[in-house]
């Protein structure tokens, strides 16, 4: 009996401390699914925070990419203008020609010849004075000085009755004293062609004529005011001959006038210039002009998408496109951009060869030649672009070559067509003196008085195409006489 009780107690005991157990193996159970989920709520909130990190560390490395490219960028490697550039010295933009520096073989020299100067003075084109230096003979050596000097002159118009005893005064002769057409000229050329600011304009005829003359800021302007107004015939022939020409070069660039953006765009041939003033360079503003849309020859520009829906045929500026290769080679070292911009050089120094040969044109076996290594080139890049690194420049690379495939025929038409250029440098050179222009005075105050320099400004430009002196043009359209361009 004692035994069986023992027995009992014996079990009591093993089944309480099993008891205990199994409570323990919950209690620790519990516990663990609490530290469970705790760490996995844990390691959710750090799985976020790490995606997160990720997310603005991949934003942050974008950022220093477009900083880094916006610091390097500059006239040689993008569409960045010269005068944006910061380094303190400004690398030439021009490509290592292999010629010597100077005058090259077969330029001819410009000096002062005697021979041509008694021409001259025979011809009275020179007022001949003579200066004797020694005891006067009939043996003696010749040496001219070719020099100018200013001399004002007050010419008086006197005016007569008629018959019935009038005054027939002409209504440019309503004010008793103005200025005369030579003073005019000089102040309309110095201010348009020499970029010669109002005031230091003024200060100029002041000083040149040794104080006998004082021109106002307010007669300057009149003076350009004037001239404007007497080239609209002038200004409409260029209008004219630019739209009967077979290929026309156009850009546009940004200024202040009245404190607003404005846009000033050219319209060139090898022949003329034409610059106009517009509030923007949209379409809306390009129509109003009325130059395009009468347009129906080919077209040389940089890459205005706006700009192809007027003309027929579309050259793309190949030199605006070698800068962007150039940049992308130095942000990203990958060889297609460089192999693309030596391929489009190269090819231009060829056709060069070829015209100065008399060829006019490539055979369709070579141009189906070069159309394939433009598209292996391109290929290579999107190769090479998948396997970049930075997300930034990835994309940046891609734009570029996205850009190089759809508007191949614009930036290989120079090879398919000998009379489109490389590229659109005879645009910039017109429009380049705006800047110039733009940086002496600041702003221009109206968009009628930037007009009227622009007007001059287009006058003299197709001037000197042609070779002709825009002095003469110029003072020819003060006089009223006919003049034709």
């Amino acid at each position: 009996m004692v035994r069986k009780m023992r027995t009992a107690n014996y079990n009591n005991d093993i089944l309480k401390q099993l008891h205990e157990v199994m409570k323990k193996c919950d209690d620790l159970s519990c516990e663990l699914k609490s530290q469970k989920e705790e760490y996995t709520a844990r390691i959710a909130v750090l799985e976020k925070e790490n995606a997160e990190l990720k997310e603005k560390n991949i934003k942050l490395e974008n950022e220093v990419d477009r900083l880094k490219k916006q610091i390097n960028n500059d006239s040689n490697n993008s569409s960045k203008p010269p005068s944006s550039d910061i380094k303190p010295n400004i690398p030439n933009n021009r490509e290592k020609s292999g010629k010597s520096p100077g005058a090259q073989k077969g330029h001819k020299a410009q000096f002062l010849d005697k021979k041509v100067v008694e021409e001259k003075i025979a011809n009275q084109e020179y007022e001949h004075e003579i200066i004797n230096i020694g005891q006067i003979s009939e043996d003696y050596v010749s040496k001219y000085v070719i020099d100018i000097r200013t001399v004002v002159t007050a010419k008086e118009y006197r005016f007569f009755k008629d018959k019935s005893g009038k005054y027939n005064i002409p209504k440019e002769f309503q004010p008793n004293v103005q200025y005369g057409n030579e003073l005019k000229t000089i102040c309309s050329v110095l201010n348009t062609e020499g970029v010669v600011a109002i005031d230091r304009l003024t200060d100029f005829v002041t000083s040149i004529t040794h104080g006998k003359i004082t021109v106002s800021n307010g007669s300057a302007v009149n003076f350009i005011k004037s001239l404007s107004n007497k080239c609209e015939t002038l200004v409409e022939e260029i209008k004219t001959n630019l739209l009967n020409s077979e290929l026309m070069h156009t850009d546009a660039t940004t200024g202040r006038c009245n404190n607003k953006n404005i846009c000033v765009r050219n319209y060139s041939t090898k022949k003329y210039t034409l610059l106009i003033a517009t509030k923007g360079k949209g379409r809306k503003h390009i129509e109003e002009t009325g130059i395009l849309p009468k347009f129906t020859g080919n077209l040389v520009h940089d890459h205005e998408t706006v700009i192809y829906r007027y003309g027929g045929k579309h050259g793309e500026c190949n030199t605006h496109v070698s800068r962007y290769l150039k940049g992308d080679y130095e942000n990203t070292q990958n060889s297609w951009s460089l192999d693309m911009r030596n391929f489009l050089v190269s090819l231009n120094e060829y056709k060069k060869e070829l015209i100065s040969k008399g060829i006019d044109r490539l055979e369709d076996k070579r141009l189906e030649i070069y159309s394939k290594r433009y598209d292996e080139i391109l290929a290579n890049g999107y190769n090479q672009n998948k396997v970049f690194k930075s997300q930034y420049y990835k994309k940046e690379e891609k734009k570029l070559l996205n850009r190089l495939v759809k508007y191949k025929e614009n930036h290989l038409l120079y090879l398919y067509d000998f009379s489109i250029p490389f590229d659109n440098n005879l645009s910039e050179r017109d429009l380049r003196h705006v800047k110039t222009k733009q940086k002496v005075s600041g702003y221009w105050a109206s968009m009628e008085g930037l007009q009227n320099y622009l007007d001059i400004k287009s006058i003299i430009g197709t001037c000197k195409k042609q070779g002709k002196d825009f002095y003469k043009i110029i003072s020819d359209i003060y006089e009223g006489t006919p003049v034709s361009i």
